[in-house]
């Protein structure tokens, strides 16, 4: 992690806090922007001070299996990950009204995705 010095468009200067993992940089906090060579040196103590806070703490939530969880995370995808909560809830009172006596099980998951997600259609899809 380091403390960067960005230039805006506004003319001023952003000083905040990056850390670079996989070749990406990710800001980790935003410390402030000024527009004066002491308030940008001052945000740049303030920037050192919270740097070595934030090593301090992330050094006590390092485990050894970070990167096994984090490669099986980059694998994983939306169309991987399935909703149960509303065919458990819906299911239940769509038996209960009578409707499982229509054998067609597209019409059951069409009307309890219609149900959890009421406004959504393409949720539906």
């Amino acid at each position: 992690m380091f403390i960067r010095k960005k230039k805006n468009k506004s003319g001023s200067v952003s000083v905040q806090i990056i850390a670079k993992t996989n070749g990406r940089y990710k800001v980790i906090k935003t410390i402030g922007s000024a527009s004066t060579d002491q308030q940008v040196a001052a945000l740049v103590f303030l920037g050192k001070q919270e740097l070595s806070k934030i090593q301090a703490q992330h050094g006590l939530f390092i485990f050894e299996n970070d990167a096994l969880i984090e490669s099986f995370l980059t694998q994983l995808q939306n169309s991987q990950i399935r909703t149960v909560g509303p065919e458990l809830i819906f299911g239940k009172i769509y038996d209960a009204i009578g409707f499982n006596l229509i054998t067609e099980e597209l019409f059951r998951h069409l009307v309890i995705s219609r149900l959890a997600f009421p406004l959504s259609k393409l949720k539906t899809v």
